[in-house]
């Protein structure tokens, strides 16, 4: 038997070794034991008494590619229409054969600059490297538009490539994993940003699903590209008659990935006609100005939110994250409901909800105006 001073020094030693280890314990081992916490907001660095509802559409053609308008009546009708930020992205190496169009010869360039064929001169011009990314426009609009340089690069899966000047002479018509790493190579080296364009074609369901893949296949292409490539931020989202598609594909690339890797969604109009729909879908920016790096710190951080054109569109307020409290609440101007939707399921109808139950789980929410919705981005509760 241990002497008695020698018993009290083991004791001893056994309690300093549990409160080290007590106070050791990871605290987010202590927040999933029953304090979930919001680990992951995309709108969490918005100031919100700064930040402006800028309205965007960041895929659009011309008759130089298999649109219909001129570039200047392309931007015309979109600045008549209220919109802040446009995209001319038409094809990189693809040329109308639509009967009574004009045809024009295949070609890897961006439809750029604007003034080749616009009057108005840009105020500012961004670059990157010496070549023109961006540029704005005081003259065109009630508050100016933001002109973005790029392209829609038109191998299957075509990608919208933003802030940059990629183009490809080579088309390949069924997927191509190395193709696609060469095209998201040029992107990531001239820093620009991509994001899918309409990948809900390519699914069981959608409209070119015979060039596409199956679910599992889908979900794994779209994404692992996403997490090998940082300049490529997401997929765009078209909220033309199919939301319960594009929903789920989403939901299923936000539950596949979404914990490690920023999956946003962009919505785009893919404009190929001289008229902008009045129920075009349309992507809400939420930035300080509209100047280069304003825009696209909101594009790559999710600073958005996506539905269609109103006649009343929302205005989106404040989005606020209480840990305290486990709750999420939302500001919002004209609007009809807000519904929660958790792991692609609703859960829960109001401003604001209550995450304290919620573990692991991927929340999103859905705003009602009049018939359409608008979609936020992700947040991640754990």
């Amino acid at each position: 038997m241990l002497p008695q001073a020698n018993r009290w020094m083991c004791i001893s030693v056994f309690l300093a070794l549990g409160l080290i280890a007590i106070l050791a314990w990871p605290s987010s081992a202590i927040g999933e034991s029953g304090q979930p916490s919001v680990v992951k907001n995309p709108y969490a660095d918005v100031n919100w008494d700064r930040v402006k509802n800028f309205k965007a559409n960041l895929h659009s053609h011309t008759v130089y590619s298999d649109g219909r308008a001129e570039p200047e009546e392309l931007v015309r009708i979109y600045a008549e229409a209220g919109y802040h930020i446009l995209a001319i992205t038409d094809h990189d190496n693809y040329h109308t054969t639509r009967a009574g169009e004009r045809e024009t010869q295949p070609t890897h360039e961006t439809t750029w600059p604007w003034t080749d064929w616009i009057d108005e001169q840009p105020s500012q011009i961004w670059k990157r490297n010496g070549v023109e990314t961006s540029a704005f426009y005081p003259g065109l609009g009630q508050d100016g538009m933001l002109a973005i340089r790029g392209n829609e690069l038109t191998s299957d899966p075509h990608i919208v490539s933003l802030f940059n000047e990629c183009g490809f002479t080579e088309r390949h018509r069924v997927p191509n994993r190395d193709h696609d790493r060469e095209r998201f190579g040029c992107v990531q080296e001239k820093q620009g940003l991509a994001f899918w364009a309409h990948p809900g074609h390519y699914v069981p369901g959608g409209s070119w699903e015979d060039r596409g893949f199956p679910w599992d296949e889908a979900i794994e292409y779209f994404g692992g590209l996403i997490a090998e490539f940082d300049c490529l931020v997401g997929i765009e989202m078209q909220m033309r008659g199919r939301i319960e598609l594009e929903e789920e594909l989403f939901d299923r690339l936000l539950a596949a990935y979404y914990r490690e890797h920023n999956v946003f969604i962009k919505g785009s109009d893919d404009t190929h006609g001289t008229s902008v729909s009045p129920n075009a879908t349309i992507t809400i920016v939420l930035a300080d100005e509209l100047t280069e790096p304003s825009v696209r710190h909101a594009l790559e951080n999710g600073h958005m939110f996506v539905g269609s054109r109103t006649e009343v569109l929302p205005v989106f307020q404040r989005v606020t994250v209480d840990d305290e409290a486990k709750t999420i609440s939302v500001q919002i101007d004209n609007h009809d409901g807000i519904t929660w939707i958790q792991d692609g399921e609703p859960v829960h109808t109001g401003d604001s909800i209550d995450f304290s139950e919620m573990k692991d789980v991927l929340l999103r929410f859905r705003v009602q105006v009049g018939e359409v919705v608008f979609l936020s981005q992700a947040f991640h509760i754990r």
